[in-house]
């Protein structure tokens, strides 16, 4: 029995490595920060840094139109759900209707993976 366990020990680690695998772990941040760079020209990351857009720091998990204190939201995104990552994906992939009403004036990001890139860079800041 201690033989078998030596020799599955190693395996062990390395299916732990690979079955947890999920889509959301396949973000990539780094590709996130270039992508982000669309969002850049109103949005920072930085807390507190407020533009012609709210600051997007810590913005999962956080309820919308809440996030910057400094920023005046619109209606129509203070009454939005929290921004969870589906929530995220589908306001990245359609803003009207994902949050209609709302005035930010941006084009739907249609790259599934370009979307899961900047969410993964926004879960890093």
């Amino acid at each position: 029995m201690s033989r078998i366990l030596k020799c599955l020990t190693p395996l062990t680690g390395v299916l732990l490595l690979v079955l947890p695998l999920t889509p959301a772990q396949a973000q990539d941040a780094v590709a996130g920060k270039r992508a982000f760079g669309a969002c850049m020209s109103c949005h920072s990351v930085k807390p507190g840094a407020t533009g012609i857009g709210p600051s997007l720091a810590g913005i999962v998990g956080k309820k919308a139109g809440t996030n910057d204190p400094k920023f005046s939201y619109s209606a129509a995104m203070k009454g939005a759900p929290v921004w969870s990552e589906a929530q995220l994906d589908a306001f990245l992939a359609d803003p009207k209707g994902a949050v209609p009403g709302n005035t930010m004036a941006m084009a739907p990001t249609r790259d599934a993976k370009k979307r899961a890139d900047i969410i993964a860079y926004l879960k890093a800041n």
